[in-house]
């Protein structure tokens, strides 16, 4: 059994918590991310389905947008997954990605997939280091979070006309 499998023969109806743990390499997440990934899950046992809420979390690197500093941020992926005996399922019409027909006699639910999916989903279109990021200076390439830079501003000949209006008021 891998560390995102969860054994379901035997198991009572009722609410029960597991905290899963897998290497993100094992689980196929790209290069970013490293170290253990982490999945709290709660697991809800009906006579029908199985309902799971699942909390994953990761350790990624990555460089800010503005400034190219390397940094590290933690990565976190909350989602449902739905799964039904086969010949025990009530709406046929539904369709939903987070939804499974399990085989009769089946043992063990993997989420290894599931959590390598919804982990790559979460990562941010924009990276930064922090939200005042100032970036570097388009001239001299200095970080301006660390010093200012002396290089003269690039004034956009296009505004030279509306700076001619607003002076003269």
């Amino acid at each position: 059994m891998n560390g995102m499998e969860i054994n379901i023969s035997n198991l009572s109806e009722g609410t029960h918590n597991y905290t899963l743990s897998e290497k993100a390499e094992k689980l196929g997440l790209s290069e970013i991310f490293f170290g253990d990934v982490k999945a709290e899950v709660s697991l809800e046992s009906k006579r029908r389905q199985i309902l799971l809420h699942i909390v994953a979390e990761g350790k990624a690197n990555f460089q800010c947008d503005r400034c190219l500093k390397n940094i590290t941020k933690n990565i976190a992926a909350t989602f449902y997954s739905v799964y039904e005996w086969e010949g025990e399922r009530v709406n046929s019409e539904e369709s939903n990605d987070n939804f499974y027909l399990l085989p009769l006699g089946t043992n063990i639910i993997n989420i290894s997939s599931d959590v390598n999916e919804y982990l790559a989903l979460a990562v941010p279109y924009k990276i930064l280091c922090k939200e005042e990021c100032a970036g570097l200076c388009p001239q001299c390439g200095k970080d301006l979070n660390v010093e200012q830079c002396t290089c003269e501003k690039e004034i956009d000949f296009r505004w030279n006309k509306l700076r001619e209006i607003v002076s003269n008021q």
